[in-house]
């Protein structure tokens, strides 16, 4: 795997990773959006769009994918473009306090954990410092091979792809000690979640609404998850790896 240094600067770089859904066709992506607006060209695409329709909130575009076997369904959405650029200023702005949010929980299997410093491309050829290299913070197999971008702005621990787990020690430990295991769902929980119990979560319920007007990154967070969704505060858009991070700050 050849390792190459990504720009922590470039901020434009959550169009690539955080704002579409892992699963769209193989052809569709943000390359050209982020291209554009990454050559600085952010407020002439805005002026573009909002001189045909002023833009305050998008509506998502929606489709279906097979979630299992038996053929039932999940919605997934992507997000509005001119709402996606307004995620670039809440990274800039707050990537930290979001690392620190989700540092809380010591229950969480998939957590972000610092901002990623290096992607992986194959070359096919496996040398042996790659194997042990303490520096590696994305798997390659999360990376597409034809892709020249990292697929992800963070890191994660413990495990970045939920499967792992069931392949770790811990795991087959815990299997070697117990007889059953019971596993739960909070039935469509993206779809339910309330975007106002985000300054709930991070503060109280009387702070949020003492603070509901102050330019704060919970109160921000919360309206760019209403303005993805059509102004809804009632569920959030599904797909989205920005959507992981709001829900795992909530829980």
């Amino acid at each position: 795997m050849g390792k190459i240094k990504i720009d922590k600067e470039d901020k434009t770089r959550v169009l690539l990773t955080e704002l579409l859904p892992y699963e769209v066709p193989m052809l569709f992506s943000n390359e050209g959006f982020y291209n554009v607006i990454r050559k600085g060209d952010l407020d002439y695409f805005k002026n573009k769009l909002n001189s045909i329709h002023k833009i305050e909130y998008g509506l998502p575009f929606n489709y279906d994918i097979k979630k299992n076997i038996i053929g039932d369904t999940r919605t997934l959405s992507i997000i509005h473009p001119v709402i996606q650029t307004k995620f670039i200023e809440l990274f800039d702005k707050y990537d930290s306090l979001m690392l620190h949010l989700c540092s809380k929980s010591p229950f969480s299997l998939r957590k972000i954990n610092k901002i990623a410093k290096f992607y992986y491309y194959p070359n096919f050829v496996f040398e042996e410092e790659d194997l042990v290299n303490p520096d590696k913070e994305v798997e390659p197999e999360v990376m597409d091979a034809e892709s020249q971008y990292i697929k992800s702005y963070f890191t994660y621990k413990p495990i970045d792809l939920i499967y792992k787990f069931y392949d770790k020690n811990e795991f087959q430990r815990l299997e070697q000690r117990y007889n059953f295991m019971m596993e739960f769902d909070i039935s469509k929980c993206f779809y339910h979640i309330y975007t106002h119990s985000l300054s709930w979560a991070i503060k109280d319920k009387f702070s949020a609404k003492l603070n509901k007007s102050k330019n704060t990154f919970e109160n921000n967070f919360d309206k760019l998850m209403q303005c993805s969704n059509y102004n809804e505060t009632n569920g959030i858009v599904v797909g989205p790896e920005i959507s992981r991070i709001f829900a795992e700050i909530i829980l």
